[in-house]
C-alpha cells in the first residue's frame, strides 16, 4: 500500500471496532459489527464462517442491514449446497493446509462467476453488486468473513478493508471463541414483556407473524437499521443466538400483552 494511501485510510481503522469488542460473545456482535464497517465502507451485509480442518463448516453467521431474512436464506443456501463451488474455496482450503500469518483479501463481483447457479442465487437474487472476501488461520480454525454491496466497491474501500482486515479477522475470530464455548445450562424461561419498551413488544410481535425487518420498518415507520438495533436487543433479552431461537419463543409462551 501506498505511503499516502496509508495515512488516509490508517486514521479510520478503529472507527468500526469499539462497540463491536464490547458485544463479543454475544448475539447481536454481527448486527453491531456491521454497523461499524457500514458507516467506514458501506457494507450492507456479511456472513461470517469458521472452517475446519477438512475444509467443512463448522460455525456459520450473518447479518443485514437491509434485510436480515434474505440474507439468512442465503447464507443457509451456501451452507448446504454450494459452499464447495465458491470461487474462494480452494484458496480457502489451502490457507487451511498450509497456514501463513497474512490475511488474504479478495475482491469478487457478479460477472466474474462462472457458476451459473452459484451466480444467481447467491449475487443476482439477493442483489449483491460485489463481494469482498477476508480469511486467514490460525490453530484449528479459519475464520472466513463475506462482505457484501449493493454497490461496486471503490480502490478505497478495498484498501481500508485490505489495513482493517487483520483487526476484523482477529475479532471474529475472538467472538466464535467465545461464541461456541459450551453452554451453560439455561431453562427456557417465558418471556417478561413488563420488561419489554412499547417499541420492542411491537417489533417482538411482528417478529413472531413473520414479517421482515423492512416490512416491520414500514409498519412502525423506523429505519431497517432501528428494527435491527431492536432485533438485538430482544435477542438479548431472550437468549436467543439467531432468528430461529427467537421464534420458537412464541406469543404463546409470553407474559403480558402486546399493545
Amino acid at each position: 500500500m501506498e505511503t499516502n494511501e496509508l495515512a488516509t485510510v490508517a486514521p479510520m481503522q478503529d472507527v468500526w471496532a469499539p462497540q463491536a469488542i464490547l458485544d463479543l460473545g454475544r448475539p447481536m456482535f454481527h448486527a453491531t459489527l456491521l454497523r461499524g464497517l457500514h458507516e467506514v465502507v458501506g457494507v450492507d451485509h456479511m456472513s461470517h464462517l469458521r472452517y475446519d480442518r477438512t475444509g467443512r463448516i463448522g460455525y456459520a453467521r450473518c447479518a443485514s442491514l437491509l434485510d436480515q431474512s434474505m440474507i439468512e436464506w442465503t447464507t443457509d443456501v451456501y451452507v448446504n449446497r454450494l459452499y464447495q463451488r465458491d470461487p474462494n474455496y480452494q484458496r480457502v482450503c489451502e490457507s487451511i493446509r498450509d497456514p501463513v500469518s497474512d490475511v488474504q483479501l479478495v475482491s469478487v463481483s457478479p460477472e466474474s462467476i462462472r457458476d451459473r447457479e452459484y451466480r444467481q442465487q447467491l449475487f443476482e437474487k439477493p442483489g449483491f453488486a460485489s463481494k469482498i472476501s477476508l480469511f486467514g488461520t490460525w490453530g484449528e480454525r479459519t475464520c472466513y468473513i463475506n462482505l457484501y454491496f449493493s454497490r461496486a466497491v471503490s480502490s478505497r474501500t478495498t484498501a481500508l478493508l485490505r489495513y482493517c482486515g487483520p483487526s476484523l479477522i482477529a475479532l471474529a475470530q475472538r467472538h466464535d471463541e467465545f461464541a461456541t464455548q459450551p453452554p451453560q445450562s439455561i431453562p427456557v424461561a417465558t418471556i417478561d414483556m413488563e420488561s419489554l419498551s412499547v417499541r420492542e413488544r411491537q417489533v417482538a410481535e411482528l417478529l413472531w407473524r413473520g414479517h421482515t425487518a423492512k416490512e416491520i420498518a414500514r409498519a412502525l415507520n423506523l429505519s431497517p437499521t432501528t428494527v435491527l438495533t431492536y432485533k438485538s436487543r430482544l435477542f438479548e433479552k431472550t437468549n436467543a443466538a439467531n432468528l430461529k431461537e427467537f421464534l420458537l419463543r412464541s406469543p404463546g409462551r409470553v407474559r403480558g400483552a402486546v399493545h
